[in-house]
């Protein structure tokens, strides 16, 4: 860790008693966890949600492998923007003190000249909004994730395809007989035309338009498959 050394000069072989502190440089690597409260945690379907979680987000195993972060020293306005990778071990160096911390993380699309122009994924959108200490003993900084999407889950078991169409198409991910898909556009924004396309294993087609549905980010919303049947009544009597 490279550190910056305070040198205090004395004049007329005497030296104040109150020494100027100079802040040290702190050499850091960046991780996260997931706030506690939200209905991504909690939420109605819970038991199908939680096993989800526990297995593919909390794992990290569905979640973006970069970031783009911009920490403010709160105390000298020194402001840094940082773009990097989760599993980047080399590290990053501040002046040690107390930073506002903003940004993303999303996955990135090479494909476009806007990397963060895409609004679904099969990963979590994630965002950063906190204060923070950085000290001279610290060698990890762990940021509290929050998040940036809500999350569309429908039951697969007879499903044969399943794509969101829109501005692009995108087919969703299968996670144990679970179909995925992470979404951080507004549904007031979306297009009249932005809809799950359905084909079931019987041959059945199913559309859902997404337009004015009042998903939330920081929710999931668990689709259940139901067979499609009606009940007959008795015909009475033409007496």
């Amino acid at each position: 860790m490279m550190l910056v050394v305070a040198s205090v000069v004395c004049v007329f072989s005497s030296c104040s008693e109150d020494e100027i502190y100079v802040p040290q440089e702190v050499a850091f690597t960046l991780d996260y966890t997931f706030a506690e409260s939200g209905s991504m945690t909690r939420a109605t379907g819970e038991e199908v949600y939680s096993s989800f979680y526990d297995k593919y987000i909390k794992t990290k195993q569905l979640t973006p492998t970069t970031y783009s972060l911009t920490f403010t020293n709160k105390a000298t306005g020194l402001i840094a923007e940082i773009n990097g990778r989760w599993d980047d071990k080399d590290g990053i160096r501040l002046p040690e003190g107390t930073y506002s911390v903003e940004g993303i993380s999303h996955r990135i699309y090479r494909e476009s000249l806007d990397v963060h122009s895409e609004y679904v994924s099969d990963t979590t959108f994630l965002f950063f909004n906190e204060e923070v200490h950085i000290t001279k003993d610290q060698n990890v900084l762990n940021l509290t994730a929050k998040y940036d999407s809500y999350l569309l889950i429908f039951d697969a078991e007879t499903i044969r395809t399943i794509e969101y169409i829109g501005l692009k198409r995108w087919s969703l991910t299968n996670h144990d007989n679970l179909a995925t898909l992470f979404i951080n556009r507004q549904t007031d924004l979306a297009s009249k035309d932005d809809y799950i396309n359905i084909q079931r294993t019987n041959g059945s087609i199913a559309k859902i338009y997404l337009k004015n549905i009042p998903f939330e980010k920081g929710k999931y919303y668990y689709f259940n498959d139901m067979t499609n049947s009606f009940d007959i009544p008795k015909m009475e009597s033409g007496n």
